[in-house]
């Protein structure tokens, strides 16, 4: 009976959000001269008046996501970002190598100028902080020696999850010139512990990917960064 009752709510929220492959639109409200710390608090006035996106689901498994709350903003030269995770089971994976962010728990964005994602970004972040960062082209080639400059970034752990906030130099970004809207991917993976085995991944998106397998690097799974 449970199972069927966390099917019907997954279902009811599936048929809230665009179809597959469809573009969300998130507004990136301008904050002018406010200033921001990045601690991992979010404690500043200037992020209530950031919009709340908690639109997140698991696009590859019929049950519900557990929540996810993002918000972004922007000056002139950076752009602010914050997750709120929910986790009640949070693995990080103790490499000391930077590809150990990508083998438990984090948050990613990814950042492209156009759909046809012949060059664009990712910057992926775990609940301790730890951040890899990458450049990569369709389909699937990857450049983990790349870096993007002056990222800042802190992390907190809750009791029911954890806080990623960071700011990005806007200059860093493969946005268009002008301010114009540039598409972005906001994603999760949500790992859990198995008894005897490897930990369980799955992925949670902003933007239902149009794909019957996981896959977060293909034009559909981004949405409209849109500066206000």
């Amino acid at each position: 009976m449970k199972s069927h009752a966390i099917l019907v709510v997954s279902i009811l929220l599936a048929s809230c959000r665009s179809p597959a492959g469809a573009r969300e639109t998130y507004p990136v409200h301008d904050v002018g001269d406010a200033e921001i710390a990045v601690d991992g608090k979010l404690d500043e006035i200037v992020w209530d008046g950031a919009a709340l996106e908690t639109s997140f689901a698991f696009p590859w498994q019929a049950r519900e996501a557990p929540a996810t709350e993002f918000r972004a903003l922007t000056d002139e030269t950076y752009l602010y970002f914050a997750f709120v995770a929910q986790d009640a089971d949070i693995v990080i994976d103790d490499g000391s190598d930077e590809e150990a962010v990508a083998r438990g728990d984090r948050v990613e964005l990814f950042f492209t100028p156009d759909s046809s994602l012949d060059d664009y970004i990712c910057l992926e972040i775990d609940p301790s902080g730890r951040v890899l960062d990458y450049r990569a082209s369709y389909y699937r080639e990857f450049d983990f020696e790349w870096d993007l400059p002056a990222v800042v970034v802190a992390t907190a752990l809750t009791g029911t999850g954890y806080i990623v906030e960071g700011r990005i130099p806007r200059a860093g970004l493969p946005a268009p010139a002008g301010g114009g809207r540039f598409l972005t991917g906001v994603f999760r993976a949500e790992y859990s512990h198995r008894e005897g085995g490897e930990p369980l991944a799955e992925w949670i998106s902003w933007v239902l990917p149009d794909s019957e397998e996981p896959d977060f690097h293909i034009p559909s799974a981004f949405g409209w960064f849109e500066p206000h």
